[in-house]
């Protein structure tokens, strides 16, 4: 029988070390390649991800700043329609190049194109005949009640014709329908006239709307000295005086608006040269009123009123 031959280890020769260790060193090369290859797409992963989170936080800061701009925006609108005054008068250009101006002064001082009148802030509803029968002679400019606004001024030609104007009144902002129970008293040169809303869906057992309340022109006390502005001021913070006011016999017929917004739009004729017309405005809530409900209740009117020549269009 022949023996199994022994394995016996044979030394390397040069050739295979060499050739042993540079097998083993593309090894370890492929390896970290491999390794680098992963750490350089987990890096490019990573800063793919904080790419677009910063993308998005800048999309977002873009979002947010302009939802504020926006908000802002309508703070601004909101608080000039209900801040600035509860009427606003103006004069239009055409108007202004013939001569005509405005002032809250007899005598001229601070005219102007574009007044304002102060605000009245937290009203309810009172009646006509609470009013004071002076109104039109108290002061001029703002000379706010408790519950009412009144506003004098005055109109006058500073040109060198005589001049024929329109004036028109307009409601450009009602909440909760409050211009529904809203009366506006207007004095031109002393003379008082009143309008009113026709009260909607409210009709006479003939078909017609429904008649608004009799009033009558107020007697003006004898001796009258008109009250100062702290006076003024000082009323206007006390609860509503609910006292009567005496009236004659001489009705003043309350006139309906013109159209929803329009309370009326009227023609002045013959304005000479330096002549003045004075105006006050009195507007507030008639609680004699069928629509002075509950419903109303802190809402308000903005009016607008417009001065043009009455030959040119508003």
């Amino acid at each position: 029988m022949s023996k199994k031959p022994k394995n016996i280890d044979e030394p390397f020769s040069p050739e295979q070390l060499e050739r042993l260790e540079n097998k083993g060193d593309k090894q370890v090369q492929l390896q970290r390649q491999k390794e680098g290859m992963f750490q350089r797409y987990g890096a490019k992963r990573d800063s793919q991800d904080i790419a677009k989170q910063v993308r998005w936080k800048r999309r977002a800061g873009i979002a947010l700043i302009t939802l504020v701009a926006v908000l802002f925006l309508i703070w601004i609108m909101t608080w000039l329609l209900t801040t600035i005054g509860d009427l606003v008068i103006t004069v239009d250009s055409g108007a202004a190049k013939k001569g005509i101006s405005i002032s809250e002064h007899e005598n001229g001082d601070g005219s102007t194109y574009k007044l304002s009148a102060n605000m009245v802030n937290e009203v309810t509803n009172i009646t006509y005949d609470w009013l004071p029968a002076t109104l039109d002679l108290e002061a001029e400019g703002s000379h706010n009640g408790r519950n009412y606004l009144a506003y004098t001024f005055y109109l006058t030609n500073n040109g060198q014709e005589t001049l024929n104007y329109q004036s028109m009144l307009q409601s450009v902002k009602a909440a909760k329908d409050a211009d529904e129970a809203c009366r506006v008293m207007i004095y031109k040169n002393g003379e008082p006239e009143v309008f009113a809303k026709e009260n909607r869906g409210l009709t006479s057992p003939d078909g017609s709307p429904e008649e608004f309340e009799k009033i009558f022109k107020k007697e003006i006390p004898e001796n009258y000295t008109p009250p100062t502005a702290e006076e003024i001021e000082a009323a206007a913070e006390q609860p509503q005086n609910k006292e009567l006011v005496n009236h004659t016999d001489e009705e003043i017929v309350i006139q309906p608006f013109v159209d929803s917004k329009t309370v009326f739009n009227t023609e002045v004729e013959g304005l000479e040269p330096g002549q003045t017309d004075k105006y006050t405005i009195v507007m507030w809530i008639e609680g004699e009123d069928p629509e002075c409900l509950d419903v109303i209740r802190d809402g308000y009117v903005k009016l607008m009123w417009f001065f043009n020549i009455a030959d040119e269009e508003l």
